[in-house]
């Protein structure tokens, strides 16, 4: 049998900018190329947020071979979820005891999909979470002290996101996620961290299949809104679905309401990629980035 390398699940996102009053601006093709010229301007503090209370770092970064330009962000990792670690000497040991470590940092990459506005995300299972990586772009674009935000929302092969976005309200939500999929540290809001509280009692390895609904009542505004944001949220992380729907309220041209289901787990697009020729060579840049390239290949097909 031929070794092969790590297989990981490459997502594709849109960023998208939403104003003050939730309407959505006009992004060019060339967006994630003036960032990457944007950032790297900036100072280390500027390109640093606090998450769940620990630092994550973004940089731009250039690679020779292949030749790409990527974005590259880490979060620092506790010093109670080191590994253990084997020494030349055979000696197996705490990793701090060695002392040659000072801390340990979990990547995410991001590179663009050339000619188009979508990007390509990939990280290791501790890495920078989709929700945090949207902070990290709304700090380095400026929009912390502004009312605008931009927001990345998950490629699908229909506009089932766009369908989403629209709706007034979410009335019944189905989601059903792989076990070991989510972390409470990748989600913010009441829904991401119930499914992900109500995977640890398995410690995480059970799946979570939940359903929320309004029945026939169709929620307030506000109530119907925040169903929408948690539900995007949760969409957006970077996870395994086996059942994703909703039920939404949608307003026609005619001021008539209609209620629709859509089905995010057949529409949404990611790539399972190989990354590497061993499960134990080092994920050096140049090998993350070769798998990045293979699985925008793959992905390609499915622009419309």
């Amino acid at each position: 049998m031929v070794a092969a390398g790590r297989k990981r699940r490459v997502y594709f996102f849109e960023p998208v900018v939403v104003d003050q009053n939730d309407h959505v601006q006009p992004i060019g093709d060339g967006f994630w190329e003036d960032l990457h010229q944007h950032v790297e301007t900036l100072s280390d503090s500027d390109r640093t947020i606090s998450f769940f209370g620990r630092d994550i770092a973004g940089e731009a970064r250039t690679n020779v071979s292949p030749s790409v330009r990527y974005f590259y962000l880490d979060r620092e990792r506790p010093g109670q979820d080191w590994p253990d670690a084997r020494g030349l000497d055979g000696v197996l040991d705490t990793l701090a005891s060695r002392g040659d470590l000072r801390s340990l940092h979990e990547p995410a990459y991001l590179l663009s999909v050339s000619g188009t506005r979508y990007v390509a995300f990939v990280r290791t299972s501790g890495g920078p979470s989709t929700s945090a990586i949207e902070r990290w772009l709304n700090l380095v674009m400026g929009f912390e002290e502004t009312e605008d935000r931009v927001e990345l929302r998950a490629y699908t092969r229909t506009d089932a996101l766009e369908r989403f976005a629209r709706a007034t309200a979410a009335t019944k939500v189905r989601l059903a996620v792989e076990p070991n999929s989510l972390s409470d540290e990748d989600l913010t809001g009441e829904l991401g961290q119930a499914i992900a509280h109500a995977q640890q009692v398995g410690r995480g390895g059970v799946s979570v299949d939940m359903t929320i609904s309004f029945g026939r009542v169709r929620p307030d505004d506000e109530a119907g809104q925040t169903m929408i944001r948690e539900v995007r949220e949760v969409l957006n992380a970077p996870t395994t679905f086996r059942k994703a729907s909703a039920t939404v309220v949608l307003d026609g041209e005619d001021g008539e309401t209609r209620r629709e289901m859509i089905d995010f787990k057949r529409d949404r697009v990611t790539v399972s990629q190989v990354f590497g020729d061993d499960l134990d060579q080092e994920p050096r840049p140049e090998i993350v980035l070769t798998g990045l390239l293979e699985a925008i290949k793959t992905f390609r097909p499915n622009l419309r």
